[in-house]
Formats: C-alpha cells, structure tokens, sequence
C-alpha cells in the first residue's frame, strides 16, 4: 500500500527497547544507589530522599519514552512530546528527510539516522521512532512522502525561503558532523601514537597535544566547511 492507502501509521518505542531501558536504568540505580546508602557521615534520611528522587526521575524517564509517539492520518502528521502534542497538517509540510543522527557517536545504542518533518517556516519536529532503531526508516520516510505528495493538495507549491533554511540547517549539522568525526579519529590516532612512542622509549610528544590536536583538526574541518560552504 502506498500513499494514504497506507494511513493511518503509528510509530512507538518498541516493547524490547522499554524493557532494555528498564534494565539499563536499574543497574545504573544499583551501582550508584548502594554506594550512597552506606556511605558514612550523611543523615540517612538524605540519603533516602536522594535514593527516592533517582527511582521518581527514572520511572518518569521510562513513562516519558513509552509516551512519546509519532502517527500520521489522513489530516496530517502528529508528534507527542514530553510536554506537548504537535500536528502539522499535509499542505504545510515542506519535505520530510531521513538524516544522520548528530547524537549517535554520544551514548551507545542511540539511532544512526533519525527523520524530521519541516514546515513552512522552515522549521522541523522530529518524527519519534522513525529512526534505524525501531523501522526501516527509509521505507516509512518513503511512505510519508507519498501520502504527502498525495494529500497535500494541488494548488501546493514548495516555499524557496523554506527550502533554503532547510538546506542551510542540514549543512551546518553535516558540516560539525564531519568535524567531529574527524577530531575523534584524530584523537585515536594521537594516543596509538604516544602509546608506541613511549614503548619505545622515543617519545618526544608532549601529551598535551593528545587535548590540543582533535580541538584543532575539529575546528579546522568546521571552518573549513562553512568556507566551501560560502
């Protein structure tokens, strides 16, 4: 099925992952949680509370992700946040883009490409769960985009302004992308290279550049990129 045949589609986190950031978030609330119960020299019932605060901040963080959820019917699409619901309707969309994931290299386990919806002003809301993590996310970016270009109307035009901001936005985060992957590569290769300097007894490194290159090699990328980008 393709374009609004397709409809209505809902996308949330998967019963595997909630179950895997349960177990994620307990273990990391033993480790940090035991220690500071028989920690000496603080009131127990600070300790409690602090312990009580964690599991309350854990078990909203959980409530929170199973929450969150992106669908898309006949009248646009919707995304639940944390805090608030957001719907955009179809003849307001702009372009719907899957796109590498900036926060992927932080934290293991994060979506190497996520998607976003942009609307007229060249905003974007990021569409929840459409991601690597828990579809193919090509082929439901694919399947938004014909029920689009079906339902959007056909006295619909794309807005130059919007496509401009669009493409500027997604070359700066490609641009410090780049740069960062480059400044953690040049990072490695900075410590195998003290590492076999001083097992060699050769080592005429100060290891303060292993801190100052990767901030140079980032910037020079970064600013190298805005220049061709200009």
């Amino acid at each position: 099925m393709t374009g609004s045949s397709a409809l209505p589609r809902t996308y949330r986190i998967s019963p595997g992952r909630t179950r895997g950031m349960i177990g994620a978030i307990a273990f990391s609330l033993l480790l940090g949680g035991i220690p500071m119960l028989v920690q000496d020299g603080v009131p127990g019932w600070v300790r409690w509370l602090v312990l009580a605060l964690l599991v309350a901040f854990a078990g909203w963080g959980v409530h929170a992700a199973r929450q969150l959820s992106t669908s898309a019917d006949l009248k646009g699409i919707r995304v639940r946040g944390f805090v608030r619901d957001r719907r955009i309707a179809w003849e307001d969309v702009q372009d719907i883009r899957a796109v590498p994931n900036p926060g992927a290299a932080m934290a293991q386990g994060q979506p190497q490409t996520i998607s976003y919806v942009y609307g007229r002003d060249g905003s974007r809301l990021q569409l929840f769960y459409v991601d690597d993590n828990h579809v193919r996310v090509e082929h439901e970016v694919d399947a938004l985009r014909a029920a689009w270009e079906e339902l959007r109307g056909e006295d619909w035009t794309p807005d130059a302004r919007a496509a401009e901001l669009i493409d500027r936005r997604d070359g700066r985060e490609e641009n410090l992308q780049r740069a960062f992957g480059w400044s953690v590569g040049s990072l490695i290769a900075l410590i195998v290279l003290f590492v076999v300097l001083l097992l060699t007894d050769n080592l005429f490194m100060d290891p303060l550049w292993i801190l100052i290159g990767p901030v140079a090699v980032f910037l020079a990328v970064w600013l190298g990129g805005r220049y061709r980008s200009r």
